[in-house]
């Protein structure tokens, strides 16, 4: 953890992150109902949603950015009490630009985990570059850390308790946790469908 990465850890107020081959293992799944319709189907690692609740509740603002559109991203976006959730949305760039709006930050104070090439221009523009273990070559150059944990199997937690350690945070969460005073206090998702620039 070099001194780079402790700043803009401490700077850091917002997190957004892509969902598939980063929180899931990138493999995609579809089942047909009665009805004929096709449901897509995620797994998502456990350890990885907690991280994101973790980081929350330590002061930093989460979200989602996807290109897909599957109804579970709602689900998952809710149950981790995420902030804003882009869906549908192929200018990831255009997304970040939103959020900051929104929130009052500036880029320098965002953070961002890819995997593809889809991701180079938010990863330009963000403030922290955050990479799984199995994205492409073009993303990990970018990055100021890469998790030596794939997409789907805990690398979000990884890069979550990296950036609380670096923030000096991890200790005291770790122990209210432990004796049971961790408080996991929920906002309001914002949905956001195919953003891109006007």
């Amino acid at each position: 953890m070099n001194a780079s990465f402790i700043q803009k850890a401490k700077n850091l107020k917002l997190l957004l992150t892509d969902v598939d081959g980063v929180m899931t293992d990138s493999k995609l799944c579809w089942y047909t109902d009665g009805e004929g319709r096709h449901i897509e189907v995620k797994n998502f690692e456990s350890l990885d949603g907690m991280g994101m609740i973790f980081l929350r509740a330590c002061g930093v603002r989460t979200g989602i950015v996807s290109r897909g559109s599957a109804p579970i991203l709602q689900y998952w976006s809710k149950l981790l009490g995420m902030d804003i959730l882009y869906y549908s949305s192929m200018d990831k760039a255009a997304a970040l630009q939103d959020a900051c709006k929104r929130y009052g930050i500036t880029a320098e104070q965002t953070a961002f985990i890819g995997d593809d090439i889809i991701d180079l221009g938010v990863l330009q523009q963000a403030g922290m570059k955050l990479a799984v273990a199995n994205a492409v070559d073009e993303v990990k150059q970018l990055a100021d850390y890469v998790s030596p944990k794939r997409g789907g199997y805990g690398a979000v937690r990884d890069i979550c308790e990296q950036i609380l350690k670096a923030r000096g945070q991890w200790e005291d969460l770790v122990k209210q946790v432990a004796d049971g005073t961790f408080q996991d206090t929920r906002r309001e998702l914002c949905i956001v469908k195919g953003i891109s620039k006007k």
